[in-house]
């Protein structure tokens, strides 16, 4: 598998081809602290998952996702209106393909995909530059369309949840709203629809739960978007007491979307061990855009996806760093 590193004095990256994935990251800090605070899935390497589809086997770090979201029309969702998501690429085909490399050194890396004819984007490129003075990396991804479209689209950083905990702490946001249906069916605890001002007391099943620090005591598996979700929205890391935070243009991507892996998936490579969180700036209702819009009067019935036009880039920049 192709993939390219960045070192500079502050930290470490490492770029793969297939998804443009980027994992792991590390972070130097002063007085010895360090941080690799990007997800690593505990099957990675295991050639017993060499058959599942490369998203799944390779799942890891950040990526973007264009078009975002899921392409099956989840059961039990009602009031929604179906569509038709236009190919099979779960969270888009970006995500799934091996991208090229454009140009590379110790503290660059610039990648490249083309996209099928019949999609309305032609192609997109992604660039991963190191800060030369700082523990951070800053991150663009550039749309070339070549039709008028509105594709919901959204990054996907996904972060290491340890044992001994992170802590939650997002920018103002105007409200959580839970996913419409079970993120996992007879697993997940919140209520479908819920909604609540923070991340402290959100209706669930049994009362309420609080998801401001991770990992939390119970399996579950948790989906929720945050409503115009001010950037930068950072995570504290216990055990290297180090902050990391996400910052992106809330121009583009308005809210953010949730996603809490806590030990909640049984099947195979899940295996009940996995805990991860997904910090998704995105612009679309969850990861529904592609097969479903929201009924009237819904938080998100709005947020349909970005505005692409014939011929006119258009980039969004984003920026990961530590502290």
């Amino acid at each position: 598998m192709t993939r390219w590193r960045l070192d500079w004095p502050h930290g470490s990256a490492e770029l793969t081809a297939q998804g443009g994935l980027l994992g792991p990251v590390t972070f130097r800090l002063g007085h010895g602290r360090t941080v690799q605070p990007m997800y690593l899935a505990p099957w990675l390497n295991d050639p017993a998952t060499r058959d599942l589809p490369p998203l799944l086997r390779d799942l890891k770090g950040e990526l973007p996702c264009v078009p975002f979201g899921r392409t099956d029309f989840p059961e039990g969702l009602q009031n929604w209106t179906r569509r038709d998501p236009g190919d099979d690429w779960e969270h888009g085909y970006s995500a799934n393909q091996p991208w090229s490399l454009i140009t590379a050194d110790k503290d660059l890396i610039r990648i490249g995909l083309d996209y099928p004819a019949a999609s309305p984007i032609r192609r997109l490129e992604r660039q991963i530059s190191a800060d030369p003075e700082a523990a951070a990396l800053d991150i663009s991804l550039t749309i070339f369309p070549r039709a008028n479209a509105v594709v919901p689209v959204a990054l996907h950083p996904t972060f290491r949840v340890p044992p001994d905990g992170i802590d939650l702490r997002p920018g103002p946001f105007a409200r959580a709203v839970a996913y419409p249906v079970p993120a996992e069916p007879g697993v997940s605890r919140l209520t479908p629809g819920g909604i609540a001002p923070d991340l402290s007391s959100l209706p669930a099943g049994d009362g309420t739960l609080d998801l401001r620090h991770l990992p939390l005591p119970i399996k579950t598996e948790e989906l929720l978007q945050l409503e115009a979700c001010q950037p930068p929205f950072s995570l504290y890391y216990r055990s290297e007491q180090v902050e990391v935070s996400l910052s992106w243009d809330q121009q583009k991507l308005p809210d953010v979307m949730l996603w809490v892996s806590n030990a909640g998936r049984a099947a195979f490579p899940w295996n009940s061990r996995n805990y991860a969180l997904g910090v998704e700036p995105v612009n679309g209702a969850f990861d529904l855009g592609r097969v479903a819009a929201p009924p009237e009067g819904h938080p998100f019935v709005q947020r349909q996806g970005l505005a692409l036009k014939k011929d006119q880039p258009l980039r969004i920049d984003y920026r990961l760093s530590a502290r």
